[in-house]
């Protein structure tokens, strides 16, 4: 069930995906065109749409859903802006103006602005560029929040790179916005905080396996429209790519992008910046050498569901110890699923620690685990640390809610309490 579903997030990531980067690398007309450019302060889409804006250290935000929402927007805007630039160190005082955001409360309403703006429609958000600040935005449209936080996070980062270099490489611009794509705003802390997106680890280890990865300094010389036709393997490769940049436990590596970020001239094309790269990246690096350390790397990567079959596989063989670090290495990558903390659970009773069993168990339950399995098994641990009030309840509530697998075998344990508790 968990193996379905990881494949269908992973279909469906594809297929928005690859959307977000056709609209994010579509640039808008330049001015002076049969399409006017984006307004930044008054209403082109349509007479009865209003705007409420609110600015913030770095941008200057647009929502049709009142004044609230915009600050709020122009707040996380913010903490996505300081997480990007912990990558990239630029100097904010480059900036000519603020980052301007546009949203809209439904899509006809963006559909309806686009095509004022640009003669067309785009089917997610999409970063309008010009050649100044000011006159360039990001306008994006309510929609389902993981989606529309995936789609925020990837397009912010177009829409910053793009401010401080307007034509950076594009494995660079496109690896960096899926690396950043799970990105989110913590509603507890109001801080916003980097997540790791293994989305497209599968898919690069697959592409691998036949032999149908770019070399790497072929990716960082691909054209726009060469992009575009092998989307199938530029994007997920650029995200690995970065990704074995910034992760890998070579030094030398990790300080490619600060040199490469640091060579980047924001007056250059996108050829100049992406040979500028490149030729940089060979004289410090031999081409042979980088591929074999780029697919070591991504060979060493375990998705989440590997690392979920390897830890029922330890677990089943009694090799507690690597099915703990499988497991916690699993609840890492995939925070909302109960599959680790419930096998945590698992192990921590095997281990005879109760009190950390118990812990875990619930944790799954509030993840969403099978409420008659994690009751039974909260059950037996309560009885195992002679907590038997509590064994009795929790098995109980097994009891009720999967009677044909649970009223035998927990009967039998509440049974045994009554007898113990005499």
């Amino acid at each position: 069930m968990e193996g379905t579903t990881v494949k269908r997030s992973l279909c469906l990531a594809a297929i928005a995906l690859m959307v977000v980067v056709c609209a994010g690398a579509q640039d808008a007309p330049a001015p002076g065109t049969d399409n006017p450019a984006p307004v930044v302060a008054t209403v082109a889409a349509a007479p009865a749409v209003e705007f409420s804006g609110a600015s913030s250290r770095h941008y200057a935000v647009w929502s049709d859903s009142g004044k609230e929402e915009a600050q709020a927007l122009a707040k996380e805007l913010d903490g996505l802006f300081d997480v990007f630039n912990e990558s990239f160190r630029f100097d904010e005082a480059r900036l000519k103006g603020p980052l301007t955001v546009r949203k809209f409360s439904d899509k006809d309403a963006f559909d309806t602005y686009l095509k004022k703006v640009i003669g067309e429609t785009k089917d997610d958000f999409v970063y309008l560029h010009y050649p100044t600040v000011e006159r360039s935005e990001l306008v994006i449209f309510s929609k389902e929040a993981d989606d529309f936080d995936a789609s925020l996070a990837h397009q912010a980062f177009v829409q910053f790179l793009k401010a401080f270099v307007p034509e950076p490489p594009l494995w660079m611009r496109e690896g960096f916005a899926v690396y950043f794509e799970k990105t989110r705003l913590d509603d507890k802390s109001g801080l916003v905080a980097y997540t790791e997106n293994q989305s497209w680890l599968e898919t690069v280890k697959l592409l691998m396996s036949q032999s149908r990865l770019y070399a790497v300094s072929e990716l960082m010389l691909l054209s726009a429209e060469d992009a575009r036709s092998g989307l199938d393997v530029f994007y997920p490769e650029s995200w690995a790519l970065v990704s074995f940049f910034l992760n890998s436990p070579d030094r030398r590596y990790n300080r490619f992008i600060w040199d490469a970020v640091a060579r980047l001239s924001p007056e250059a094309s996108l050829e100049q910046n992406q040979v500028i790269v490149r030729d940089f990246f060979l004289k410090w690096h031999g081409e042979a050498a980088v591929e074999s350390d780029f697919r070591a790397y991504l060979e060493g990567q375990k998705t989440f569901a590997e690392l979920v079959t390897s830890g029922v596989r330890s677990y089943g063989d009694k090799d507690l110890e690597m099915a703990y670090k499988s497991f916690s290495q699993a609840a890492l990558k995939n925070p909302a699923s109960y599959i680790p903390p419930y096998y945590l659970g698992l192990i921590a009773y095997a281990k005879g620690e109760y009190a950390l069993a118990d812990e875990y168990y619930k944790k799954a339950m509030t993840l969403g685990s099978d409420a008659p399995i994690t009751n039974y098994a909260l059950g037996i641990n309560a009885y195992a640390s002679r907590r038997f009030d509590e064994a009795k309840s929790y098995l109980q509530k097994a009891m009720d809610g999967d009677p044909a697998k649970y009223q035998e075998k927990a009967g039998e344990i509440i049974t045994r309490i009554a007898g113990d508790t005499k």
